[in-house]
């Protein structure tokens, strides 16, 4: 024979909602993220003294600029100024191109202005009667 020994409890427990519950308390993880923040501030605060304290000792770095060479410095003056000749008479070619193009369109767009008046002025029974 069978016997139910709970069958009220057994029929709560399945219908209930259960939840997930954290298996630490919300104060205990609190404090251990505040342990560990404090813990790492520490070790970067012990590692930027070290460094500091390492580089007591040692001079500060002076910024020198090297020395040039007279020669040097003439010899690269006058290849930038050569330079700069070359970029102003290239400019100047294109420029007088530029120029020369732009007069050639307005002397092909007179002509073509011209020629087309002269095929409008033409009557149509020019236009039709035959060659011959």
């Amino acid at each position: 024979m069978v016997e139910r020994r709970f069958p009220r409890d057994a029929g709560s427990l399945t219908h209930r909602a259960y939840t997930l519950r954290p298996a630490r308390s919300l104060v205990f993880r609190v404090t251990v993220w505040a342990v560990v923040c404090v813990l790492c501030a520490c070790a970067g605060a012990a590692a930027l003294t070290a460094w500091r304290a390492r580089r007591a000792g040692m001079p500060p770095e002076q910024c020198a600029a090297a020395p040039v060479d007279e020669a040097t410095k003439q010899a690269e003056l006058t290849r930038t100024r050569l330079a700069l000749a070359q970029e102003m008479a290239a400019r100047a070619a294109v420029q007088k191109a530029a120029d020369s193009a732009a007069a050639e369109v307005a002397r092909l767009n007179a002509e073509l202005q011209f020629l087309r008046g002269q095929s409008r002025g033409r009557s149509p029974a020019t236009t039709a009667a035959p060659r011959g």
